[in-house]
């Protein structure tokens, strides 16, 4: 199904979800999906998974929310919102459970200059490597902003200096943004790196061109196994001669 990236898969599997490498030929444009899957079936799987998790989601949303608000000493700090760029280009709230203390500077400075990890609580690390802090993002799946999978919707400042530099990146839009994905489960976090935002988009590009129930299925699979190894909050670089890439945490909140 496709090269797979330039680094062993995630968790030691070897599973027939891997994402093409980044270096292609020119691209074409990317279609939106069709079929009857895409028009119907991937909204029952989300309606099946809403109802599904957020009995769960709730349960463990409250002493998050306590956790936090006792960490960073308010209410309205309990919950961290940014605009992030979705499904055909528009602008929509995401949320999600707050991870750092507050930048000094722009948010995306701090993610430009690798700064985002020094931020982070330790509390907000478990969270990020079990993506717990992703839990408030089934308001957006409830408001239709977003499906429990698909790419990762990006900062408006990181998705505009990602399409200046990697050639079709906007195309990943042609469907609705993802709370996990092929990209998250095989990359993880990406710092500024165009490689690594390369692979990214053929991640984006394999799942739309091949968008079917077994790859979510097997997508959701993986991401439960991500989450229970605590791999959320890191990337492995491309191999680069002489050993494997580095790990890092880069992001933003």
């Amino acid at each position: 199904m496709g090269e797979s990236l330039p680094h062993p898969a995630p968790l030691g599997l070897r599973p027939s979800v891997r994402a093409p490498r980044s270096r292609q030929a020119p691209l074409e444009e990317l279609q939106a999906p069709r079929g009857a899957y895409a028009r119907w079936g991937k909204r029952a799987l989300n309606l099946s998974l809403l109802i599904v998790t957020l009995p769960l989601a709730l349960a463990l949303a409250f002493p998050i929310a306590l956790v936090n608000w006792f960490i960073f000493g308010d209410v309205r700090r309990i919950l961290y919102c940014q605009p992030r760029v979705g499904y055909r280009g528009k602008v929509f709230s995401i949320f999600k459970f707050r991870t750092m203390r507050q930048a000094s500077g722009d948010a995306f400075d701090s993610w430009k200059e690798g700064h985002d990890r020094l931020r982070v609580t330790r509390f907000g690390r478990l969270l990020r490597n079990t993506h717990l802090d992703e839990l408030p993002q089934l308001l957006n799946v409830l408001r239709g902003e977003m499906d429990f999978i698909g790419p990762r919707p990006e900062m408006i400042e990181i998705d505009q200096w990602a399409s200046a530099h990697v050639p079709g990146f906007a195309d990943r839009n042609v469907v609705l943004p993802g709370i996990t994905g092929l990209a998250q489960i095989t990359q993880g976090y990406t710092g500024m790196d165009e490689d690594a935002y390369g692979l990214k988009l053929s991640a984006d590009r394999y799942y739309c061109q091949h968008l079917s129930l077994r790859l979510d299925l097997e997508i959701l699979f993986r991401t439960g196994l991500w989450m229970i190894r605590g791999r959320g909050w890191r990337w492995q670089g491309p191999r680069r001669e002489g050993g494997e890439g580095e790990a890092s945490a880069a992001g933003g909140e």
